[in-house]
């Protein structure tokens, strides 16, 4: 189940939630707990119910590994660490591992990659650090279930750690009316994001990224890289609103996921605006033990690279992905060089522009289907045509009758991306006792118009159940 199909709205969501509010009232913490485990369980297992058992796995390994990380020697941690790499590693890279091995991937490949695998690997990865760090304990096997494996979060974040949702989940209560209003406030933006802006851009992205390499000019590598930044935002950070909703729905609080991220005026805040919870797993579990930047500039630059290296292929098994992140490295490396070297700073609008364009074009290898299609377009930019820009601009002279052209939903989708306040603030703001009967007003509207286009186009999936 998608969270934007009919089959999740109309009859899993009010289910499982009418279910969850009348054992909030009439029954313990234990059925209740159990309730929405047992839920999030039957959610894997309508993608594919040959999956679960993978993660039933996954969950009591990494359980009782922990058992051992918090008082023995600590060869038990690095054990627990393997164990979540060397799955990941089997079911996403071991078709890209063999291929660089010169090796015929066929009788080894894995037959389908699990969905969410790298999400919540990386909080069981996260979960036996802090466990062996002392920061937390291990608690009991049925609450270390459900923060695995809670449906709002459990395919494509945010990513959770024990320490914020264990207790959340010990402590459940019938969620209070400002809980429900916002939750449903941020499950109609998230759905407005995917159903309205995302999906309809797609169409026009999967276009951009099949056009003949031979026949790519320079405007048509601004149009993809700009395009597909924009389809991702707002696919992803849809995703993290209904997530977010959601959760509140059953009174429990998840981690903010993007800032909005477009309006960043350097490249440093760029990476503390877009997918958060990454950025900060990647920081405290991988740039801080490498060295982070307290061991002089060489290892500073050293632990940056490493770092978006490596989160470049976390997000997928290919060469284009390490490009990505070498990019993102090189531009933090960059920035890193530039502060140490000269007091001079840009001003600020030439920062983001700067900032904007660098961000957009790193996209393109993201989306490629490889390094040489990557390639295709940066080296185009070095012919210049108007391309897929020269259309844009030909809709937007067309007036009226223009507006039906795809690059117009570009333009309108990056004036709410700089323009627009994004949806936490958003919320935040109608959360106010005052504001309440625009909240309302807001959710209706947007349910009415998201509803119709769940009818006129067919369902797609996230575009971060990919990565």
């Amino acid at each position: 189940m998608v969270f934007s199909t009919p089959e999740f709205l109309l009859v899993f969501l009010p289910t499982v939630w009418l279910i969850f509010l009348i054992l909030s009232i009439y029954s313990s913490q234990r059925f209740l707990l159990g309730w929405l485990g047992a839920a999030s369980l039957f959610f894997y297992a309508a993608w594919d119910i040959t999956l679960l058992p993978l993660l039933l796995a996954s969950i009591g390994v990494n359980y009782w590994l922990a058992g051992y990380v918090s008082s023995q020697r600590k060869y038990w941690l690095w054990l627990g660490v393997a164990f979540n790499l060397g799955l990941l590693g089997w079911f996403k890279y071991s078709v890209f591992l063999l291929s660089v091995a010169d090796l015929p991937p066929q009788s080894f490949s894995p037959l389908i990659l699990p969905l969410g695998i790298s999400f919540f690997t990386f909080q069981q990865i996260a979960f036996l650090v802090d466990v062996r760090r002392g920061i937390i304990q291990r608690g009991p096997l049925s609450l270390y279930g459900v923060f695995v494996s809670f449906f709002p979060q459990l395919i494509a974040g945010p990513i959770v750690h024990y320490r914020d949702l264990a207790p959340q989940l010990s402590r459940l209560t019938p969620p209070n009316t400002a809980a429900i209003r916002c939750g449903l406030l941020l499950l109609a933006l998230g759905l407005a994001k995917k159903l309205i802006i995302a999906d309809n851009l797609a169409p026009y992205v999967d276009q951009l990224y099949s056009l003949p390499a031979e026949a790519i000019a320079a405007g048509d590598t601004v149009m993809a890289g700009w395009a597909y930044g924009l389809q991702l935002y707002f696919d992803f950070s849809g995703y993290a609103d209904m997530a977010i909703g959601l959760a509140l729905l059953f009174g429990i609080k998840l981690p903010e996921n993007f800032a909005s991220p477009y309006k960043a005026r350097d490249i440093q805040a760029f990476w503390r605006r877009w997918h958060i919870t990454l950025s900060g797993f990647l920081r405290d579990y991988l740039y801080i033990p490498l060295g982070g930047s307290q061991h002089g500039l060489p290892r500073h630059l050293l632990a940056l690279l490493a770092t978006m290296l490596l989160g470049g292929l976390w997000h997928g098994a290919g060469w284009q992905f390490v490009l990505w992140g070498g990019l993102h490295g090189s531009l933090l490396i960059l920035m890193v060089v530039w502060q140490r070297i000269t007091t001079f700073r840009l001003p600020l609008g030439i920062g983001w522009a700067l900032t904007f364009m660098a961000v957009m074009l790193a996209w393109v290898p993201f989306r490629a289907d490889s390094l040489e299609h990557t390639w295709a377009f940066y080296s185009a930019l070095s012919i210049w045509h108007w391309g897929a820009l020269g259309e844009l601009l030909n809709g937007l002279n067309q007036g009226a009758m223009g507006l039906r052209a795809p690059g117009l939903l570009v333009i309108g989708a990056t004036f709410i991306v700089l323009i627009m306040p994004n949806s936490m603030t958003l919320t935040s703001w109608l959360a106010q006792s005052q504001r309440h009967y625009y909240q309302g007003a807001l959710v209706g509207g947007i349910l009415l118009v998201v509803t119709k286009a769940m009818l006129d186009l067919p369902s797609q999936a996230f575009l971060y159940f990919n990565f």
